[in-house]
């Protein structure tokens, strides 16, 4: 019988009860069962694979932790795409795109937001060196490779092992940190830096 129909396989409310119990070693059967239909179910509905992966991956920590209260007897591949259907639905809401308006919005908004920063670009950019001079370690090689360097968000993760999502907000941070400290230092230099 395959984990894809919702007919429940004859050893599966087994399964279920002893990993309500603890059993990691039946709740890995349960996972390599289902894992292929949870990965496609999310990968149909993300388009970034990496991501759909997090989310699959996501599922199972959440069952894992509401296992006991999951009835043996129904459709444990249900109750699986169920959880994977809410992770899929808060994704999107949170990386849901806001447009901002056409081209002229957008150089109003950023006439707007340069005429209240003191100093120039070429006082911003002396700025932002500074501020990168004083990272260093992981923070800065990361910024380096993704900024200087070129490399997309997926290359950075296939060469270091860490997820797509962990990077994208790692990356959100140093940016609101470079771009604390730039606006600092335009103050503390008079916008002369």
């Amino acid at each position: 019988m395959t984990a894809t129909s919702d007919a429940i396989p004859d050893d599966e409310p087994d399964l279920i009860r002893r990993a309500q119990r603890g059993d990691l070693s039946a709740f890995g059967t349960l996972v390599g069962r289902y894992q292929g239909s949870v990965r496609s179910f999310a990968a149909l509905r993300i388009a970034v694979r990496c991501e759909a992966e997090d989310l699959a991956q996501e599922t199972f920590v959440i069952a894992w932790r509401k296992l006991a209260d999951f009835d043996p007897e129904t459709s444990l591949g249900a109750w699986l795409r169920r959880i994977a259907h809410h992770l899929v639905r808060n994704h999107r809401r949170k990386f849901r795109a806001e447009g901002v308006g056409g081209h002229q919005e957008l150089e109003i908004l950023w006439r707007g937001q340069e005429r209240d920063r003191p100093g120039g670009p070429e006082e911003r950019l002396e700025a932002l060196q500074d501020c990168l001079s004083r990272m260093d370690g992981p923070s800065r090689e990361l910024l380096h490779d993704r900024y200087l360097e070129g490399m997309s968000v997926q290359e950075l993760s296939d060469r270091s092992g860490r997820g797509y999502s962990a990077l994208t907000t790692q990356l959100y941070r140093l940016r609101e940190v470079l771009a604390a400290c730039v606006e600092k230092e335009m103050k503390t230099n008079g916008g002369t830096a």
